[in-house]
C-alpha cells in the first residue's frame, strides 16, 4: 500500500458529462502541483466503460482492481456525470480517518420522480443521498434526510456512490466477509431489493463501519439540461414553503 495514495474510479458510457470532464482535468492538474495522490502511481485513474446495464459489475470490478492492482490507500468513486471542486480529494481526506471515518461522501443529490405532470409527463424532485436505516414489522429500506445540517460532517446510515471516498480496508474487509460482491445488490428477506450503492453501504454496516456525509463538500449532478446542487435542491425546498436553508444553522467545517 502507499499511504495516502488515490485511486480515481469511475464508470461511463462511452462519453462524460461536460461538467465530469472539466471537475477530472482540474482535479489532477490540482494533484500535481501539490500531493500528487493520484498522479505518482500507475491507478491514480481509473476508468472503466459500461453501459447502463452493467453499473453493477463496472463498481464490483473497481473494487476487485483497488484489491488486487492498485496499491492506493483509498478509492475514491465519482460518476461521469458529477462535477466537484478541484482540492475534493484533499477536503474528504481531510475530514476521513483509515479506522474512525473509513467512508465519507461529499453532497451530492439523486434525481428521483415526484409524480404526474400534465400531458403524461413526468415531474422530478432533487433528492440528497444522506440517508437513514428503516425497518418496521413489514418493511425496510433507507430513507433520504431532507433535512441535513450545513457544512458538516454527519454519520449516515447510507450514501450514494456518486461521490465517495473509501478506504481500502473497506473493500479488503468486505471481500473477506462477502466475497467479490460490493455491489452487488441486496435482496433483504422482507422483500426489498436494495440499488447496488445501498447494497455496498449494507456491507459497510456488515463489517461494523461507519459511513459519513461532508454537505460542506459540494458537488453538482449533470441530468441533462438540469445541475442537481444545493442551490437547485434549496429553491425546490422554498417552492414547497420548505425554506430549509434560512432555519438550518450554518457553520463552516
Amino acid at each position: 500500500m502507499i499511504p495516502g495514495a488515490v485511486t480515481v474510479g469511475f464508470l461511463h458510457p462511452g462519453h462524460y458529462a461536460a461538467c465530469f470532464a472539466e471537475s477530472l482535468k482540474e482535479l489532477l492538474f490540482h494533484d500535481a502541483t501539490h500531493r500528487q495522490r493520484i498522479v505518482s502511481h500507475d491507478f491514480g485513474q481509473l476508468g472503466k466503460s459500461c453501459g447502463s446495464g452493467q453499473i453493477v459489475d463496472g463498481r464490483n470490478q473497481l473494487a476487485k482492481v483497488m484489491c488486487d492492482e492498485s496499491q492506493a490507500e483509498w478509492l475514491f468513486m465519482v460518476d461521469s456525470d458529477m462535477g466537484f471542486a478541484p482540492n475534493i480529494v484533499e477536503r474528504l481526506i481531510q475530514a476521513a480517518d483509515a479506522k474512525k471515518r473509513p467512508v465519507v461522501g461529499g453532497l451530492a443529490f439523486a434525481h428521483k420522480t415526484d409524480g404526474k405532470a400534465s400531458f403524461f409527463g413526468i415531474r422530478y424532485r432533487a433528492q440528497p443521498t444522506i440517508y437513514r436505516w428503516y425497518e418496521d414489522d413489514n418493511k425496510v429500506g433507507f430513507v433520504p434526510q431532507f433535512e441535513y445540517e450545513r457544512n458538516k460532517l454527519i454519520e449516515s446510515a447510507g450514501t450514494g456512490a456518486a461521490c465517495v471516498l473509501i478506504h481500502r480496508t473497506v473493500i479488503e474487509r468486505i471481500r473477506k466477509k462477502y466475497g467479490d460482491v460490493w455491489f452487488t445488490p441486496v435482496v433483504h428477506p422482507k422483500g426489498t431489493t436494495f440499488s447496488e450503492d445501498l447494497s455496498f453501504c449494507i456491507r459497510v454496516a456488515g463489517i461494523d463501519c461507519p459511513i459519513f456525509v461532508h454537505t460542506g463538500i459540494k458537488t453538482t449532478h449533470d441530468k441533462g439540461g438540469v445541475f442537481l446542487d444545493e442551490e437547485y435542491f434549496d429553491r425546490q425546498q422554498a417552492a414547497k414553503g420548505l425554506d430549509h436553508a434560512s432555519n438550518t444553522q450554518q457553520t463552516d467545517d
